[in-house]
């Protein structure tokens, strides 16, 4: 098992999705997630929503400009990522927040919504 939000748990993730080298595609959202607390310490990765599909770009790939940011702390991540807390909870009740530009979210943030990001095979390796 690799633990959530590690070096090696990013390599599976990217792996699993099959990414490419990141570009800047037309009509994308990009979303900065920035985690506190983490194990490794503060740690920021990218989600980039176009075509009708969602990927996950993790340290150093994150490089491209992000509409709006996503922050909040290592155990709501955790949470979500592990499917016991929805977003849309951690949103609510405060323990996650968005800010950046609220254009971009009303377009690409309903379709994030509508992704798991996490491949079961992902998941189930993982440590949260």
């Amino acid at each position: 098992m690799v633990r959530f939000l590690s070096p090696e748990w990013f390599e599976q993730l990217e792996a699993a999705q099959a990414v490419g080298t990141p570009t800047s595609l037309p009509g994308q959202l990009v979303v900065e997630v920035l985690v506190r607390d983490a194990p490794e310490g503060e740690v920021r990765y990218q989600v980039v929503v176009y075509d009708g599909s969602a990927v996950v770009l993790g340290p150093p790939r994150a490089l491209l400009t992000a509409q709006v940011r996503l922050e909040s702390d290592y155990a709501t991540l955790s949470g979500i990522a592990s499917g016991s807390l929805t977003p849309v909870d951690a949103l609510s009740s405060g323990r996650a927040r968005f800010s950046g530009d609220a254009a971009a979210l009303n377009g690409g943030g309903r379709r994030l919504g509508t992704f798991d990001l996490l491949p079961p095979a992902v998941r189930s390796g993982t440590s949260f």
